[in-house]
């Protein structure tokens, strides 16, 4: 009886364990999920958590050209405020990406127009990016991109944005850490 009582001990603190272990693994990966969030084919919608840093902090990860290579583009050359201007480079590939930001609300809000240089014929887009404070945990990013039609053209350049939002917003995690 001793021996099976041991062993059924023995057995809970295990079980114990490998919930906590279970748990804690979830919760490291959704700290660092980018996540799409349903959405109509019009618009993508992409949301990441950022623990342990203010939306303030994290709106300088994207308005000062310092902060902002470090996670995005090789150059950058900003004007961050309504009506500003912006050029991101890739110069190895050539790639430039230009707009304008017609939202600035530092903390809160960034709004601006997108359209790459090497593709004169693809339609200029919008990306709002919100800032969202959680508590005094951290900050939940959400991007929306668009606006997109139903075309197969677009639909694949919709596809290509999720791929690039989600490497380049893993780089952001990595960035402020």
């Amino acid at each position: 009886m001793v021996h099976h009582a041991y062993k059924n001990r023995h057995y809970e603190w295990f079980r114990q364990i490998r919930r906590e272990v279970s748990r804690m693994a979830e919760q490291a990966i959704a700290e660092q999920a980018i996540v799409q969030q349903t959405s109509g084919p019009e618009q993508l919608i992409v949301t990441s958590f950022y623990k342990r840093i203010a939306p303030a902090e994290l709106f300088r990860y994207w308005t000062q050209p310092e902060l902002l290579t470090q996670w995005w583009p090789a150059e950058a050359e900003l004007e961050p405020r309504i009506g500003g201007r912006y050029c991101l480079s890739w110069p190895s590939m050539s790639w430039h990406l230009r707009g304008i930001y017609t939202e600035f609300e530092p903390g809160r809000k960034l709004v601006f127009t997108w359209k790459w240089d090497h593709e004169p014929t693809t339609p200029e887009r919008h990306v709002h990016v919100a800032f969202e404070p959680i508590g005094d945990i951290g900050t939940q990013l959400t991007i929306t991109h668009g606006t997109y039609t139903n075309s197969q053209e677009d639909q694949q350049e919709r596809e290509g944005h999720l791929e690039g939002w989600t490497y380049f917003l893993r780089r952001l995690h990595d960035a402020v850490a």
